[in-house]
């Protein structure tokens, strides 16, 4: 499942099936100094608790289990939109491209302070096509649009497999310290690097520009991580024969040492928004079983994380690994988690189940995760144009967004 984001979901769920605008012109030797400039000069300092929610306050929080958002208990749903800032002509782009206007229409018709998840990929959408250096536009348009609409941003700084970024597996050295080195693996026509930015610079420039948007909601650093190896890329940030987990115990151990100094570091520049995980939750390497706990309680970690895949099943998974297990170490880690990814696929096609028949399944899990304990679920994944086909798309007339639209939190 680590090469889903996005980037497209097959129907075997563990491969995929896809792989304002100034030029800034920031060269990526002066990104690191421009990056801890900023953290000095005007960086808010960390409260004693970044989970300290206060009245009116339109920031989300953590308090224990829960989330807060102006003061009150915060449950969502909401939706994946990875391809939100795909702006053809400008970034590489990662699924299809919408005009202002539909950017514009996807937000408005959202309950207000819905919270969509993204793919800000440096390769995909911070590297200008042209000149091969950061440009923040088409992010900077995603941004005001959910913030003129009060929508918040899950934003997806990374994924596992480089997808829609480097192309670069994530290998245990990777999470070990490799994030702080520099993989130009993908280029685009023009042969520019696609990623000029070590991660651990990308993170620095992203944070630093926008942990002050009315807009953002959480960071995730990284999507379905697992310090596995992988001998073969498929292509599509998917690992085309079965991944190798030589040693569980170091893996966690190396997974562990990324939350701790990417969330030190998010924390650090941005005391004020949340970090949460991107795990998948299904026994992957590095957080098997009590793993997941253990890496969880990072203090990098404000938010735990599980994907659901596990077709009407309203709590799926089994007992070393399923959702259920998920949703009891996040009580007893006194931390919040969500649903970061739920997908079911449907369409008109034979066998297929039906749109409405995965409307219902939905809100089955809804029902049974919020009473065990999740703080709220996203749908994978919303797309302008569904193919139609037995899918996992959700398009804007589909009837799951109509249970979005109309939604109101349990008390």
């Amino acid at each position: 499942m680590n090469a889903r984001f996005g980037y497209g979901r097959s129907l075997s769920v563990r491969s995929a099936l896809i792989a304002m605008s100034v030029v800034l012109g920031v060269a990526a030797s002066g990104v690191a100094t421009s990056v801890a400039a900023a953290a000095r000069h005007g960086g808010p300092g960390r409260p004693s608790s970044a989970g300290s929610p206060t009245p009116a306050d339109p920031t989300i929080r953590a308090s224990g289990t829960r989330l807060v958002l102006n003061g009150s208990t915060y449950r969502f749903i909401g939706v994946n939109a990875y391809e939100l800032i795909t702006q053809w002509g400008v970034n590489v782009g990662c699924g299809p491209m919408l005009s202002d206007s539909q950017l514009t229409s996807f937000f408005g018709a959202l309950p207000p302070h819905s919270l969509v998840r993204i793919g800000a990929l440096e390769g995909s959408a911070a590297i200008n096509v042209h000149t091969g250096q950061v440009d923040w536009g088409p992010i900077d348009r995603v941004f005001a649009a959910a913030a003129a609409s009060h929508q918040l941003l899950v934003v997806t700084l990374a994924t596992q497999g480089g997808t829609c970024d480097n192309g670069q597996w994530q290998d245990p050295s990777w999470f070990e310290g490799g994030f702080r080195q520099t993989f130009d693996g993908m280029s685009p026509s023009n042969g520019r690097a696609i990623t000029p930015l070590s991660y651990w610079q990308y993170v620095q420039a992203i944070v630093a520009r926008y942990r002050n948007s009315p807009a953002l909601g959480m960071w995730e650093p990284i999507n379905e991580p697992e310090p596995s190896a992988c001998p073969t890329l498929d292509g599509a940030g998917g690992c085309s024969v079965q991944v190798s987990c030589a040693n569980e115990r170091i893996a966690a151990r190396a997974l562990r040492s990324f939350y701790d100094a990417i969330g030190g570091e998010i924390h650090g520049l941005d005391p004020r928004h949340l970090v949460e995980s991107g795990l998948l939750g299904g026994g992957q390497c590095g957080a098997q079983g009590a793993d997941f706990g253990y890496v969880s309680a990072s203090p990098g970690v404000d938010v735990l994380s599980y994907h659901d895949y596990y077709g009407e099943s309203a709590l799926g998974g089994d007992k070393w690994n399923g959702i259920a297990v998920r949703l009891e170490q996040a009580k007893a880690l006194g931390k919040p988690i969500i649903g970061g990814e739920v997908g079911m696929v449907a369409g008109d096609a034979s066998g297929c189940l039906s749109l409405s028949a995965r409307d219902v399944a939905f809100r089955s899990k809804e029902l049974a995760q919020f009473k065990s304990g999740s703080s709220g679920l996203l749908a994978w994944d919303w797309v302008p144009s569904p193919s139609g086909t037995c899918s996992y798309d959700v398009g804007p007339a589909d009837p799951m967004m109509q249970t979005i639209d109309s939604w109101i939190a349990p008390p």
